[in-house]
């Protein structure tokens, strides 16, 4: 077998991996990047809504998004790459029994500087039709929108390899092992030595834990996003989420995508776009969004894929307290597209510096769970 040996490998070339090997490259490290499938973003990147947002509840999430969104609004002008970022904004429609509660997270957001506006129903349908039963109000973030997740990872695989960055695709990993004072991991009939791995596998974090003999407390859970026929509206939807159904819609083109994501479901690498799940969908949304009732749909434009589901629906981010020279960047739970470029510097400055100084994550520590800490109740 042959040996590589890198500073870093960083497991997996979705939008978090692809970030984290570029930051990495950029403080001076040597990077290998292993994945599985043919080409970066082929997993839970390139299946997502593609959503990104500040409205959170814990200042940990907001502050990541108050360091990622802008590098997304400026990904043109700072590295001249075209990620389609679209400034479509997030409309949140809030029922009476969570309204108090909402607008203490609308604070905490805007006194950490993020740009959220409170709306009346009647203001809020300018964006959007819909039925206002039973709501109090609504909120809207002009900064969030959507980008397009293929586009930022092949912008951050392309500058890393600028910068020498070794992307083997095809490379399921198959064994780790820890060394001395090296990780050695095995794919195919290669092995690849390095100081400190990255974890960025995203909803195959846990099973690529276990091949470490390390627990990372990441599991698979599937999403299911459905595709409309084309609409008569002519406006561009924000992404709109009902809190009383946790239903949701956005503009795609002269469509719609639309679900609601299934957060009771048993962990598990459950495939395929469910019928029945479809129409529980629809019945859910119908009262909310009553136009729905005439929507066609587009079945072999809908999709489904995974996320990488932690214990509180947070990420993981940081070095494992078991194993040295183990970084975990996953468990992000729906929300990795929107914090990948706060993780990518969060992880090469831990590995280059022992410490953060750009962006906090000892929020995200993996002793966290069991203790006392807020948990993110913004989870859709």
């Amino acid at each position: 077998m042959s040996a590589n040996t890198s500073d870093v490998v960083v497991i997996g070339a979705g939008i978090n991996g692809a970030s984290c090997a570029w930051h990495l490259a950029s403080r001076g490290l040597t990077v290998t990047v292993l994945e599985r499938d043919a080409a970066p973003a082929m997993g839970s990147t390139g299946r997502s809504a593609a959503g990104v947002r500040v409205q959170f509840t814990t200042a940990a999430n907001i502050k990541l998004s108050l360091y990622s969104l802008p590098v997304y609004r400026e990904f043109a002008e700072r590295y001249g790459w075209d990620i389609g970022y679209q400034d479509i904004g997030y409309l949140l429609l809030v029922p009476g029994e969570k309204w108090a509660d909402h607008l203490k997270s609308v604070e905490l957001q805007q006194s950490l500087g993020a740009p959220v506006e409170v709306l009346d129903p009647a203001e809020a349908q300018r964006h959007i039709p819909f039925a206002t039963e039973g709501l109090a109000g609504a909120t809207y973030g002009p900064w969030d929108g959507v980008i397009d997740p293929h586009m930022v990872t092949h912008a951050w695989v392309s500058m890393g390899r600028e910068l020498g960055v070794s992307y083997r695709m095809n490379s399921s990993v198959t064994a780790i092992e820890r060394r001395s004072n090296r990780w050695e991991l095995t794919s195919g009939g290669e092995t690849f030595e390095c100081e400190h791995v990255v974890n960025a596998a995203g909803a195959w974090s846990g099973e690529v834990g276990r091949l470490a003999g390390i627990d990372v407390p990441v599991g698979p859970k599937r999403i299911q996003i459905f595709l409309s026929t084309p609409i008569e509206d002519t406006r561009t939807y924000p992404l709109t989420i009902d809190l009383a159904t946790g239903v949701y819609v956005r503009s795609e083109g002269d469509r719609v995508l639309f679900g609601r994501d299934d957060l009771d479901q048993a962990f598990g690498f459950t495939e395929g776009v469910d019928a029945e799940w479809l129409e529980h969908v629809l019945l859910t949304g119908v009262d909310r969004f009553p136009w729905w009732a005439d929507m066609g749909i587009d079945l072999r434009g809908s999709w489904w894929g995974y996320y990488g589901v932690s214990p509180d629906n947070s990420p993981i981010i940081g070095l494992h307290p078991d194993a040295d020279g183990w970084v975990d960047a996953c468990g992000f739970s729906g929300h990795g597209i929107m914090h990948a470029p706060a993780t990518g510097v969060a992880v090469a400055e831990l590995i280059a510096d022992g410490k953060t100084t750009t962006v906090e994550v000892d929020h995200f520590r993996h002793t966290r769970f069991g203790e006392d800490v807020a948990v993110e109740a913004n989870i859709f």
